[in-house]
């Protein structure tokens, strides 16, 4: 049995008005992906529930210029090169898409000026493709096909350095069980 709108809202416990809206359009880009497994889609709206503060919205990420410059700027991992870059390039859409190389990146891959426009990352439709394409090229599909969670979590957000598991995993682990038996998985 597919994964429904109602099961999300209800596992994860976001908005089913969100979920009914946004679930097509990310089942749309995993599958022109090549991701359909039940899984899979259990490991996305799982990621998606945590990285949108559980809205199921594509959203900026929570702060304001101050922190994103604190924790961004002068980021060479992430390309942010050019002053400015650590608030401009903040977290954006499902995949919360950071820094100038990433936005670089992705909007090369789906044909959108993504640093130009960066808050083109909160269209819909953009941020499932960039959250399908960031799914892929990092092998969550694979991953979640091997039942690896806890590494799912760990390459989508990294480890906190305080408890050593990565960002968000109790709440991400909770739904994805809660998803896997709404699948009977």
């Amino acid at each position: 049995m597919p994964l429904t709108p109602s099961d999300i809202a209800r596992t994860c416990r976001v908005p089913k008005k969100n979920a009914d809206i946004h679930w097509h359009w990310i089942q749309d880009a995993l599958r022109q992906q090549g991701i359909a497994g039940d899984l899979s889609e259990a490991a996305a709206a799982a990621t998606i529930a945590i990285e949108t503060a559980r809205s199921f919205l594509p959203i900026g990420e929570l702060g304001g210029p101050a922190y994103f410059t604190r924790l961004y700027e002068g980021r060479h991992d992430l390309g942010n090169t050019e002053p400015g870059d650590g608030a401009r390039f903040h977290g954006r859409g499902f995949a919360q898409l950071t820094g100038r190389a990433n936005y670089l990146h992705y909007g090369r891959l789906i044909g959108v000026d993504l640093v130009a426009d960066p808050d083109k990352a909160l269209d819909p439709d953009i941020a499932a493709e960039v959250f399908a394409r960031f799914f892929k090229e990092r092998g969550i599909d694979r991953l979640a096909e091997a039942h690896e969670w806890l590494r799912i979590r760990k390459r989508w957000n990294g480890v906190n350095r305080h408890t050593g598991l990565p960002n968000g995993w109790e709440e991400f682990n909770a739904c994805v069980v809660g998803l896997l038996e709404a699948l009977h998985v």
